[in-house]
C-alpha cells in the first residue's frame, strides 16, 4: 500500500467517523483500522526521512571533496 493510498483511506475513515449514525462497535473498529494505517504512514515517513538524510549526507561528503584537475600548463 502506497503512502498516498494510506492517506486516501484515512480520509475515508475520517469521513465515516464523522457520521453520527454510525453504530458504536463499527466506529471503534473503523477507528482501530485508522490507527493501524496512521502507524504505517508514520513508518513510511520515517523511512523516507532516513533515506533523505542519507542522500543529503552523501551529497555533503561529495561537496567537501576537492578534486584536482591536471591542466595543460
Amino acid at each position: 500500500m502506497t503512502f498516498e493510498e494510506i492517506l486516501s483511506e484515512l480520509s475515508e475513515i475520517s469521513a465515516s467517523l464523522e457520521n453520527a449514525s454510525l453504530p458504536l462497535e463499527e466506529g471503534i473498529a473503523i477507528y482501530g483500522k485508522g490507527l493501524e494505517l496512521a502507524k504505517k504512514a508514520i513508518a513510511t515517513l520515517k523511512d523516507a526521512k532516513g533515506k533523505i538524510t542519507l542522500l543529503t549526507d552523501e551529497l555533503g561528503k561529495l561537496a567537501e571533496t576537492t578534486f584536482e584537475v591536471e591542466g595543460d600548463d
